[in-house]
This record gives C-alpha cells, structure tokens and sequence, in this order.
C-alpha cells in the first residue's frame, strides 16, 4: 500500500540523511519517494551495473558483497544504499544483497532536480554536505579498515615465520568444510608444513593407517578419528577444533580426555581462524606453548610485575588500568579487563599453590585472609595492548591445573552450581567462569608441575552484542 507523502516525510524525519532538513523540503522529497520490498536473497544493486537511484532502509538486513564475498552487513534503519554510484555517477562497486525480507524507500536522483526554484539552492548545499560527509565517513572506514588490514597481516607474517622454524612437519586436518579448509591452506601456505585434507572419515582413516603425523587436527563432527589417532599412537599431538561454544563443547571434552590441546574457532572470522592456526601449530610442534607475545602483534610493550602477596593486587590492578587508560581504552572494556585481571591474580594467590604432594596450601583460607608467597611460590602477571588487542595474563610455577579441573568446574558453573569444586584441589580452579565469560579468548597452558599460564584477548575493535565466551587449552 502506497503511503501518503506526509506519512513517509513522518518516517524520513528520522533518517539520518534527512535530519537537517526543513518540513517542507522534506515533504517535497516525500513526494518522490516509493516504497520497495526485497524477498531474502534478492539483489538490490548489482556490482558492476549502473545505478543512479539512493535507497533508505526501512527494515531488514542487507548483505554487501564485493567479488562474490560478503564483507560488510548493513541494517540501522535509514541506512543509505547507493549513494556511491550515485556521487560518482560511475558502475555500482559492490552488490548489495538482502539478507533477509527488505523494506526501502528509494528516490531516483534525476528526481532532486525538480525540487521547487525557490528551495534549489538551500537544498542542493544539503544535499552537497551530505554527500561530503558520507564520503568523508566511508574514508575514515576504509582508513580504519586499511590499518586494521596493515596490523593483522604483520601479525600473519610473523606467526608464519615462527612455523617456518619448526622444519620439516607434516599434519593432518580432518575438516568437512570447504571454507575451513580454504583458511586451513592460507594459513600453513608458504611455511614448509606438509598440509594432508581429509574431507570425510573414510579419507581420514585411510590417511592415519598410512603415516604418522606431528599433529592431528580434527573438526568436531570427526570424535572418531582422534580416538582411533591415539590408539594406534599416530601421532604425538592432537588438536580438537572446536566451535566457540563454552556450553556445547563441555560434553565433547569430557568425552575426549587423552586430548591435550582444543582450539575454537569462529566461522565469521577467517582473520581470526588463521592467526589462531597459525599459533596453536606454532605452540604444538615448537613445543614452546607460553607466552602472551604469541598473541600479539609484534613490538607490543608487554609490562611485567611479580605478585607476592594477596595485599598487592588493588595496586597491580590499578597501574594495568592506567597503563592501558594512556592508549586511550574504553571503560566499559577496562572494566572488563581489571575482573579478569582480579580472578587471575585471586587464582594465582589462593588456589594455585600446592605442596610437594599436590594438595592445595591456601584454597581453603577466606579471600580475605592475607596470603605472602614466598620465593618458589610468586606469580607474574603481564599485560600488552597492540593497537587492537588487550592481552593479560597471570602465571604461577605449579603447573597443577588440570583439563578435568577446567572441565568439571566450567561444568558445574554453567548449571547453576558456581564454586562447586574439590577443595582439595589446587590449580586456579575458582573464577574460572568469570574469566572466560568476561573475555574475547581464554587460553590455558599448563606444563605438569611446573608452570600455569592462563591468558585473556580483549578485542577492542568487537562488539559484544553476540559475544560467545570460547577458550583453548595447552597441556603439555
């Protein structure tokens, strides 16, 4: 149903586009307006094709596609589609797509020619400092966008050198998915590991009875291959590839417990998938699995205190905040930041310090009794920003944390039963939830007995509206 100009000039008002207009321009534009639908997977503008109509978003999500890749989605209401092409007067240089049932206005640009004479020049210099700070936004994106690129690529660079180091090599990736597989081969590309496939179980079978392997890579849907992978002693490293799910991946790891290292991944983010790739081969085949730097871009500052008592951590605490309040960090993530921060240090103090034989020394003391740790018993914390990340993490030389301890208090906090954990066991076992749900990634590395390392990534570039807490683990 064709809606009354009045109505529509009712509804633009609120589009950004239109909020410096005046009632009557807005109802002379209201005139030239027509509502448009767009069934899911319609196309609205196609790359390459002429365009010269502007379409404002009423409802819906759409897709922006450049080369038959979706890079960007795009639905705030009012959201403008078209505006290039049209400042331009050049080809369409995307495809825009809807995602899902579409509603727009769209005005062709020819029609702003017939604004009435008395209003053309007030409006034409609107409609020019629109244009200008819609360009002027779309560089800055770009800019932004580039320099993100820059980092992240200096990142890949420098993972994949650290892999060339490890020689020689030769792993097995069980994955069914085609565009993990397309990121499995990015990653390893050029680095001199030998990179086997396996699309389905009857290839992984057939892979792991004719050689053995360095690692073991293998998707969720394929438990089978790792179980039959240690039986027959394949290989020394296996690496379950998860889905960032901390909830559905509790009853895979407890099914898995000769599992020694668990990655997640995240489909949306190839960037992300890579570099993670990229390190946990690094850390698995180097055997060297510590270290926030491998995490960071490279020349990050990474800041080092010791903690040797319980009565320290407000002050450790707050020099992190300050350090990181100089790189001009949001507070809502620094509040984030200095939890995690708390948890970490109160694991290091109270629950991972054992004695000779394994059983907990303060775990069993109130969180406010004073603890002093004495040498053999200090933990470091480190914390690094590169211009993307935040990076914090607290070590302690017990190396007592356990995948079961992980496991079964992840287990017990996520139905309900927070805290409930064996007392007699020590290894940063409290706080745990905590940590995780607070950050981007959680990453444990433990060598028995000698050294716990528990590492937290704070993106500051992400949003949190689909945050899905996910974690990897290291046991060596």
């Amino acid at each position: 149903m064709r809606l009354h100009p009045a109505e529509v000039a009712r509804e633009i008002k609120q589009f950004a586009f239109f909020k410096s207009f005046s009632e009557d321009l807005l109802l002379q534009v209201s005139t030239m307006m027509t509502g448009k639908s767009f069934k899911k997977g319609e196309f609205i503008l196609r790359q390459g094709q002429p365009n010269q109509s502007l379409y404002f978003l009423r409802s819906g999500k759409v897709e922006i596609i450049l080369s038959g890749e979706v890079v960007a989605e795009l639905g705030q209401v009012g959201e403008v589609i078209g505006e290039m092409s049209v400042i331009s007067e050049n080809p369409a240089t995307t495809s825009v797509r809807a995602a899902d049932d579409v509603e727009c206005f769209t005005v062709q640009a020819s029609d702003f020619d017939h604004v009435h004479p008395k209003d053309k020049d007030h409006f034409d210099a609107l409609l020019y400092r629109l244009y200008s700070s819609i360009l002027v936004e779309r560089l800055m994106k770009t800019n932004e966008k580039a320099r993100l690129f820059e980092i992240a690529n200096r990142e890949l660079q420098r993972v994949q050198a650290d892999l060339q180091e490890v020689g020689d090599k030769h792993v097995l990736l069980v994955e069914s998915d085609k565009k993990q597989q397309v990121v499995a081969r990015m990653a390893v590309g050029g680095t001199g590991v030998r990179l086997d496939i396996a699309n389905n179980k009857e290839e992984a079978q057939n892979f792991v009875k004719e050689r053995k392997y360095d690692a073991i890579l293998c998707e969720e849907t394929f438990l089978d291959i790792l179980v039959q992978a240690h039986k027959d002693k394949v290989s020394p490293h296996l690496v379950l590839l998860t889905n960032p799910n901390v909830t559905e991946n509790i009853e895979t790891m407890k099914g898995l417990p000769f599992v020694d290292n668990i990655m997640s991944r995240d489909p949306e983010d190839r960037s992300f998938t890579v570099r993670s790739l990229l390190t946990t081969l690094t850390k698995v085949l180097n055997k060297n699995i510590f270290g926030i730097e491998k995490y960071l871009s490279w020349g990050a500052d990474v800041q080092l205190k010791c903690v040797k008592a319980s009565k320290e951590r407000e002050g450790l605490k707050d020099d992190m905040v300050a350090h990181f309040k100089q790189s001009g960090i949001r507070s809502s993530i620094l509040d984030r930041v200095y939890l995690v921060a708390e948890e970490m240090l109160m694991n290091a103090i109270y629950d991972a310090p054992t004695d000779g034989k394994g059983q907990a020394l303060f775990n069993h003391l109130p969180r406010k009794t004073e603890v002093n740790l004495v040498k053999g018993q200090e933990s470091n914390l480190r914390y690094a920003f590169d211009g993307t990340m935040i990076a914090v993490s607290v070590e302690d030389p017990f190396g007592a944390l356990t995948k079961e301890i992980i496991i079964s208090y992840l287990e017990s906090c996520y139905q309900g039963k927070a805290g409930s954990l064996n007392a007699n066991k020590g290894g940063a076992g409290r706080g745990l939830h905590q940590i995780i749900e607070n950050s981007d990634l959680t990453i444990f590395n433990v060598k028995k007995g000698v050294k716990t390392e528990v590492i937290s990534l704070f993106n500051i570039e992400t949003g949190r509206k689909e945050h899905k807490p996910s974690f990897h683990y290291f046991f060596v």
